[in-house]
C-alpha cells in the first residue's frame, strides 16, 4: 500500500486547485520541512471536510517534500527526513504505481520550479524502482532543477540549493545527453555562481561548486584556476578584506584545477602559497594551540610540495617555541561525580571471608571492565540522540600541543570510525567510573587483608597466562598496585603486558612470528597481535578491546607506545589508563584456574538464591 489510500482518477487530480492548497508556501529549498508539515495539517483538515481527493493529493505532496535529497550518489538518492523520530517516516520505497501516476500529473501542473522538480524527480526514481519507463520525467526534473537554480544561484539562498544543482547535473547527464544547450546552461550557471560567491566570500558555495567542475569539466576548471588564484591573493592580503581561511581554500582549489590540467608547476606554486598563508596566520595573535596547529599544517604542506629545506627547518624551530607556550594556556576542568552508591557497592562486594575470596572479588566482583558490545551500543545511541556533536572533525593533542589522533566526522555505517569513537569513550568517560571503583576496592581489600609479594608470586607461577621467567616481574607490578606505587606498576606491567598476550597466543598454538623479505623472522609487535584475525578467538573481544584502548590506540591511552618511547613523565604515569591496566592484568593472570572457578561458583550461588544473574 502506497501513500494514497485509494487510486485517484486523472481528471479528479487535474481538477484539484493546487494554487489554493499551496497558498503562502514559497522558498521551498530552505523551508521544505516546515512546508511539508503545513501540508500534512491541511490534508487532515481537508479529510475532515470530506474532500478525499484534495486530501489525498495534498498528503502525497507532503510525503514527497518530506524526503531528504542526497545528491551525488547513483543509488539511494532520496532518504527519509532526519528531522523526525518517527520510524514510519516516508521512504522512497513507500511510493506505489498509484502514487507515481498522481505525481506524473502533478508535475505538469505545478508553478514553483523547485516543487515541480522534486515531484518529477521522485516520480522518476520511484517509477524506475517499480519497473516503469520514466525517461520523460527525468528530463522534466532536469529542466525544472535548472530553472530553480537560475533563480537562486547568485543570491544568498545559493547554499540551500547546492544539492538541487548537483542533482540537476546528474539528471541532465542521464536523460539529456544530447541536449548541448541545456548542458551549457548548467555550466554557465555554475561559473556565474562561483564568480558571485568568490566576490561575496562564500566558501560554502564556491567550494562544492568547484568540486563539481573539477570532477566533470576539465576545460572550465582550467579557465577558473587563475580566477581562484587571484581571489586567494586578495583574501591573503592583510587589511579589511583579509580572510585567511578563504585564501587557503582558494589556493588549494586552484592547485587542484592546475593538477587536473596537468600543470604541476602551477599546482605546486599554489600549494606553497597556501602553506605560507597558514604560516602567516600562525604568527598573528591567537591561542598557542591554534597557532601550533596552523604552523604544523603549513610545514607539512611545504615539505610535501617542495618548500626550501632551510626555511622548513627554521619553521620547525619556531613551531617548537610555540608549543612550549601551550601549557601556560591550558586549564584544568573538573566535573564532580557522586560515587556514594559506587562505594557502597564495592564495600558490599569485597567482603572475603578469605584473602583469596577478597582478591577474586576485587578482580571480578566489581566488574569486568569495558564491554565491547555495551560501549558500541552506547556510542551509537549517543550519535542517534546527539548527532550534531559528531558532524565535525575531532583532533586530539598531547600536553605539548602535538596532534596525536584525528577523527573525521562520525559515520555510523563505518566500523573503523565506530571503533575509534569507542576507544575515545573508554578514555574520556568510562575511565572516570572505573578509577574510583578500583581505588575503593584496593582500599577495602587492604583494610581486611595483607597483600604480599609471596602470595602473588604463587599465583603467577601457577597461572597459565604468565610466560615462564616473567612471574617475578608481573607479581611485583601487581603487588605495587596495592601500595599505590604506580611508577613501579608502570615499569613492570606496561612491558610485561605484551609478554602475557604473546604467551596466550602461543598456548593457543597461534603463530606469533612475522616473516621478513630477507628470509629471517621476528616476533609480531603488540599492535600486530591485537589486530590479527585470531585475536578475538584467542583473547575474546572484550579483552582485545580493552588492551587496544589502554596500550596501543592513539585515540586511547596508548600506554605501551608512549612509555616505551620515553614520552610519559613521572606525573603522567599516574593516570586512569594505568590504573585500568593494572586491574585488567590482575583479571587476566588470575582467570585460570582460580578466577574461572570463582566466577562459576558465584554464578551458581546467585542462581541458587533466586537472584537474577549478574
Amino acid at each position: 500500500m502506497g501513500i494514497l489510500v485509494n487510486a485517484l482518477a486523472p481528471d479528479a487530480i487535474r481538477a484539484v486547485e493546487l494554487a489554493r492548497h499551496l497558498d503562502g508556501l514559497d522558498d521551498w529549498a530552505s523551508s521544505a520541512w516546515r512546508h511539508c508539515s503545513i501540508l500534512a495539517t491541511r490534508s487532515q483538515d481537508l479529510a475532515a471536510q470530506g474532500l478525499a481527493t484534495e486530501a489525498g493529493v495534498v498528503s502525497l505532496l507532503a510525503a514527497t517534500t518530506s524526503l531528504r535529497l542526497s545528491a551525488g550518489t547513483p543509488n539511494n538518492v532520496f532518504h527519509r527526513s532526519r528531522r523526525t523520530g518517527d520510524p514510519d517516516a516516508t521512504r522512497i520505497e513507500d511510493f506505489d504505481t498509484d502514487d507515481v501516476a498522481c505525481l506524473e500529473i502533478l508535475s505538469e501542473h505545478l508553478d514553483d520550479p523547485w516543487l515541480r522538480a522534486r515531484v518529477a524527480d521522485v516520480a522518476s526514481v520511484a517509477g524506475r524502482n517499480l519497473g516503469l519507463k520514466m525517461w520523460r520525467f527525468g528530463q522534466l526534473a532536469a529542466r525544472a532543477y535548472l530553472e530553480h537554480c537560475e533563480r537562486v544561484m547568485q543570491t544568498g539562498d545559493a547554499v540551500s540549493s547546492l544539492d538541487e544543482m548537483q542533482r540537476g547535473i546528474d539528471l541532465a547527464a542521464m536523460f539529456e545527453k544530447r541536449n548541448a544547450e541545456l548542458q551549457q546552461r548548467y555550466w554557465t550557471l555554475i561559473e556565474a555562481g562561483i564568480r558571485c560567491s568568490l566576490d561575496q566570500g562564500w566558501p560554502g558555495v564556491f567550494l562544492p561548486l568547484s568540486e563539481l567542475v573539477r570532477s566533470r569539466n576539465r576545460a572550465l576548471g582550467t579557465q577558473l584556476a587563475p580566477l581562484f588564484e587571484d581571489h586567494a591573493v586578495r583574501y591573503a592580503t592583510q587589511g579589511e578584506g583579509y580572510r585567511p581561511d578563504n585564501a587557503q581554500t582558494c589556493f588549494e582549489i586552484a592547485a587542484r584545477f592546475w593538477e587536473r590540467g596537468r600543470d604541476d608547476a602551477a599546482a605546486r606554486r599554489c600549494q606553497q602559497a597556501a602553506a605560507e598563508v597558514l604560516i602567516t596566520r600562525s604568527r598573528l595573535p591567537a591561542s598557542a594551540m591554534l597557532k601550533a596547529d596552523w604552523m604544523s599544517e603549513g610545514i607539512a604542506k611545504l615539505r610535501q610540495y617542495g618548500g626550501e629545506r632551510g626555511h622548513v627547518r627554521q619553521l620547525q624551530d619556531e613551531l617548537a617555541d610555540v608549543r612550549r607556550t601551550i601549557l601556560d594556556e591550558m586549564q584544568m576542568q573538573e566535573f564532580p561525580i557522586d560515587i556514594r552508591d559506587l562505594i557502597e557497592f564495592v564495600r558490599a562486594t569485597v567482603v572475603g571471608p578469605t584473602d583469596h575470596d577478597g582478591l577474586m572479588q576485587l578482580a571480578y566482583g566489581i566488574g569486568q571492565g569495558a564491554k565491547y558490545d555495551n560501549v558500541r551500543m552506547s556510542v551509537l545511541d549517543a550519535n542517534a540522540n546527539h548527532s550534531l556533536a559528531d558532524l565535525f572533525t575531532r583532533i586530539s593533542y598531547n600536553q605539548h600541543g602535538v596532534p596525536v589522533s584525528k577523527r573525521e566526522a562520525f559515520d555510523r555505517t563505518n566500523e573503523d570510525k565506530i571503533f575509534q569513537k569507542m576507544i575515545e569513550q573508554v578514555r574520556e568517560i568510562d575511565s572516570a567510573i572505573y578509577t574510583p571503583t578500583i581505588f575503593e576496592a584496593i582500599d577495602v581489600y587492604c583494610e581486611k587483608f595483607e597483600p604480599s609479594l609471596n602470595s602473588m608470586l604463587l599465583y603467577m607461577h601457577q597461572s597459565p597466562c604468565v610466560p615462564d621467567g616473567h612471574e617475578d616481574s608481573i607479581a611485583r607490578g601487581l603487588t605495587a598496585g596495592f601500595n599505590y606505587d604506580w611508577l613501579e606498576v608502570a615499569a613492570y606491567l606496561i612491558p610485561q603486558s605484551e609478554a602475557v598476550v604473546r604467551n596466550i597466543f602461543k598456548r593457543e598454538r597461534v603463530n606469533t612470528l612475522s616473516y621478513r623479505d630477507d628470509g629471517t623472522e621476528e616476533e609480531m609487535s603488540l599492535n600486530q597481535l591485537l589486530e590479527s584475525p585470531q585475536a578475538v578467538e584467542v583473547l575474546g573481544k572484550d579483552f582485545v578491546f580493552q588492551l587496544r584502548a589502554l596500550l596501543t590506540e592513539k585515540a586511547g591511552f596508548n600506554l605501551r607506545n608512549l612509555y616505551s618511547h620515553g614520552l610519559l613523565t613521572d606525573d603522567a604515569v599516574h593516570q586512569d589508563g594505568l590504573f585500568m591496566l593494572w586491574w585488567l592484568l590482575l583479571r587476566m593472570t588470575l582467570f585460570a584456574p582460580w578466577g574461572n572457578e570463582w566466577c562459576r561458583k558465584r554464578l551458581s550461588d546467585t542462581r541458587g538464591s533466586g537472584v537474577a544473574d549478574p
